[in-house]
């Protein structure tokens, strides 16, 4: 099941509940035992640990893994291991995964009061649902109009097609009158009326359906067109185009394919749809360079539900590209910082080792290019303290740097950093902590911790791991007990395929206060750690354990039940 793809779907003419259990083990001797065979080397032979103990915190920190599509096999078998501990926890993991950071609109049309914060991640959270559907029927009904919200309605169309794909009409797994119902639903509330109709597929006749995409497509829309007209067959497929291209969510596209590039309302496109436009010779070869430049400098910020180094991924070459990945930049800032508490002094540390010049897992995009946004992005989100502005890297060595310049892609261009280098020498950042101490810096005027985005395969460090040997060159260095406390170790891997095993691993089994995991390509996530204005009332996470219960405990995920 979801393991094979169909190579047609018809012929083409020539022409419950799950149990609750405790996670870990409450005896000593049982627990230092699972410990001690948790024990495994980084790439560079550092002493690490394969899992932290907890499984729910595993996945929670694996996410950049799950960029790159996994066999349904291997989802099935990550979501048995949850359901079995905590199936209520299952769901929200699954909608987590899937959660756009933005204020979510809810199936109703209404919207959070708060900026929910997630990994943004498609096929994972959808193969998912799709598993919760195959075994737990009902939760799946229950849950997905939270999945609707936390993603987009295109993901319904998307499991209806991957149902089709994979199992054929014959076998298909989901229960087709309940999603046609909840498209039904979505078309006739006026609040979300338009958002489903810019995903209804297109119905073709079968001798243009030359790809099973295709032929899925034709699929569902021939079956909505259905349940949405009683006329006969060829009318209703009529009347369903007809409703699919009155939509308004297209109009820009529509001016296009009408040669009116002069009507075009820019703010009228999607965040993903004017990068694509930009980045291409449309604007330039329309004659529209000066109307756009004109628009897109008066906006405070631009649309994107993306992540910041997609913005990158090519540098741009013209100002109106450049201004559109300035104000798309500060567009995603500006989300994350939304009800966040940006009263912290935690620096971004990006390890520049040769190892992190690889593709970072599902992508194209070096693991590099990925922190060296992250580090950017992180620079606005946490502005305070006495090093504001500034980043480190670290390979054999670790060094200082400001971001030069006034706009994102003028700093991005500019941190050129120390160069690549073979070593991971995490411990080189605590080295020139030191010698800045020595120096006369005070450490009031220190980071109280350090975000550092790597592929985690560190140094090896004697018999001890890495985090336990930051914290000792702390106090070699003369750092209060105090500072030491409460010095934060975020741990935010990009994983890739250097050393041929990049599975992520950990630096502590078992909870241990200030040590934190976090993964995935999308910053916002880091408030869940600094604060939110909402629950200031809280206390701050002081373990991993904490910091996940706080990234599942947001106004959406508080909704599944």
């Amino acid at each position: 099941m979801f393991e094979n793809k169909k190579s047609s779907l018809f012929e083409v003419p020539s022409t419950s509940k799950g149990k609750e259990a405790t996670v870990g083990q409450s005896n000593p001797f049982i627990a230092a035992g699972m410990k001690q065979s948790a024990r495994t080397l980084s790439g560079n032979m550092a002493e690490k640990f394969k899992t932290t103990g907890n499984p729910f915190l595993d996945q929670f920190s694996n996410l950049s893994l799950y960029k790159s599509p996994r066999k349904f096999e291997d989802i099935s078998n990550s979501m048995s291991e949850l359901w079995a501990i905590d199936s209520v926890k299952t769901i929200k993991l699954t909608i987590y995964m899937r959660i756009i950071t933005r204020k979510t609109q809810l199936i109703d049309g209404s919207s959070t009061t708060e900026v929910q914060r997630g990994a943004g991640l498609k096929h994972e959270a959808i193969m998912r649902m799709l598993w919760l559907n195959m075994y737990h029927e009902e939760e799946f009904m229950n849950a997905l109009p939270l999945f609707i919200a936390a993603g987009s309605w295109k993901d319904v169309f998307v499991m209806m097609k991957t149902d089709l794909i994979f199992n054929g009409w014959g076998d298909k797994t989901l229960d087709w009158d309940f999603m046609g119902d909840v498209i039904l639903a979505g078309l006739e509330n006026p609040k979300t009326s338009e958002l489903v109709k810019k995903y209804l597929p297109h119905i073709k006749a079968k001798s243009k359906c030359k790809t099973v995409d295709a032929q899925a497509n034709t699929i569902i829309g021939k079956y909505l067109s259905g349940k949405l007209f009683d006329d006969d067959k060829k009318k209703s497929y009529a009347l369903y185009r007809k409703l699919k291209s009155g939509g308004t969510a297209h109009t820009w596209q529509q001016l296009i394919s009408q040669g009116k590039f002069k009507e075009i309302d820019f703010s009228s496109i999607h965040g993903r749809a004017l990068m694509l436009l930009v980045s291409g010779e449309f604007i330039n070869n329309q004659g529209l360079t000066q109307s756009y430049e004109s628009w897109i400098l008066s906006q405070p910020v631009a649309k994107f539900t993306g992540y910041p180094f997609e913005l990158f991924e090519k540098m741009p070459d013209k100002l109106y590209r450049e201004y559109t990945v300035n104000k798309q930049f500060e567009g995603l800032v500006q989300i994350a910082k939304t009800g966040a508490n940006p009263a912290t002094s935690m620096i971004a540390v990006v390890d520049t080792s040769a190892s992190m010049n690889s593709a970072a897992i599902g992508t194209n995009i070096p693991s590099a290019t990925i922190a060296k946004s992250m580090a950017l992005f992180f620079s606005y989100m946490l502005p305070d303290g006495a090093f504001a502005n500034s980043w480190m890297d670290f390979n054999n060595v670790a060094e200082m740097h400001m971001w030069k310049g006034s706009t994102p892609v003028e700093k991005f261009k500019n941190a050129k950093g120390s160069g690549y280098m073979s070593g991971t020498n995490f411990i080189s950042i605590f080295d020139l902590f030191a010698r800045i101490k020595r120096s006369g810096v005070p450490e009031s005027e220190f980071p109280t911790g350090v975000i550092c985005i790597s592929d985690g395969e560190f140094n090896r460090q004697g018999t001890m791991t890495n985090f336990e040997m930051a914290f000792r060159k702390l106090l070699e260095a003369g750092f209060s007990e105090n500072f030491i406390d409460n010095f934060k170790m975020v741990l935010w891997d990009i994983p890739n395929g250097y050393y041929n095993n990049p599975g992520i691993k950990f630096e502590t089994y078992g909870e241990h206060n200030n040590t934190f995991y976090m993964s995935g390509y999308d910053p916002a996530p880091i408030a869940f750690l600094t604060g939110l204005a909402s629950k200031q009332e809280q206390a701050l996470p002081k373990t991993a354990e904490e910091l996940l219960e706080a990234a599942l405990s947001q106004e959406l995920l508080d909704l599944v039940g």
